[in-house]
């Protein structure tokens, strides 16, 4: 068949045939006389396929890897792409979501949150009074030579008089904390979440709290874990409510 057959044929135009062969995903033969592009009908299987993976928006990279790749590695290069789009939709979901709640306001605010390990410790105090805590497990760390990328402080249960919480540290990965005393770490799931900033006496940081839980009831999210006390770097004089409201990244 010529390209303009062919092209009748799949269904494919012309222009998109010829980037295939540019991209060496289908190959055409040249006729001696006329130079013209030649294709068999055992290649329109091929053809349709290719294009329905471009129209599903795998890479042209990946694609390739494909058409060169046994049955099973196929089987699992499909996972792979199954996956990065439903995490796609997820992200549209929320991302839509987050528009349509008109909140009318700039506090609370979206982003995503990379997966990261946490170490955690058990601490006790006054609502909004776990600064101490906080220093005395810093100084643990750095006393263990382990940098800390993050703090996290996380509600357990309590009154208005004492709370039990953790207090968590975000490091890397690669960091052995099996050795440190009353502690255990966790892999923090990657995610979608919803936060706002508080900059206030730490007594009333309820405030937030409840402001944030208001704000994801009315628009009717749907946690995706705890929330969370989020301080980054070594500063303790703000903080970042957040809670996730989707994870990403598969199991963890």
């Amino acid at each position: 068949m010529t390209i303009q057959a062919f092209s009748i044929k799949t269904g494919i135009p012309k222009s998109t045939l010829r980037y295939f062969e540019e991209k060496n995903l289908l190959q055409s033969v040249r006729q001696e006389e006329s130079n013209y592009r030649m294709y068999s009908e055992d290649q329109v299987p091929l053809a349709k396929m290719v294009a329905s993976l471009r129209t599903a928006n795998v890479a042209i990279r990946d694609i390739q890897l494909y058409l060169k790749a046994d049955e099973n590695r196929q089987k699992l290069m499909k996972q792979k792409w199954i996956q990065a789009i439903k995490e796609n939709q997820k992200q549209l979901e929320v991302s839509l979501r987050y528009l349509e709640s008109d909140y009318g306001e700039e506090e609370i605010y979206m982003f995503e949150k990379p997966a990261e390990k946490v170490i955690w410790f058990e601490a006790e105090a006054s609502p909004g009074q776990f600064s101490e805590e906080f220093k005395l497990r810093r100084k643990q760390m750095a006393q263990n030579h382990i940098p800390v990328k993050s703090t996290y402080l996380r509600y357990i249960s309590g009154n208005t008089k004492k709370v039990k919480a953790e207090i968590g540290f975000g490091i890397s990965t690669k960091i052995n904390t099996g050795f440190i005393p009353d502690a255990f770490s966790e892999k923090m799931r990657g995610s979608f979440c919803i936060g706002l900033t508080f900059k206030d006496d730490f007594s009333k940081i309820d405030t937030a709290y409840r402001k944030l839980m208001q704000y994801y009831m009315s628009h009717n999210w749907t946690p995706a874990g705890s929330i969370l006390e989020w301080y980054r770097g070594d500063q303790m004089d703000a903080a970042d409510i957040i809670i996730p409201v989707t994870h990403i990244g598969g199991k963890q």
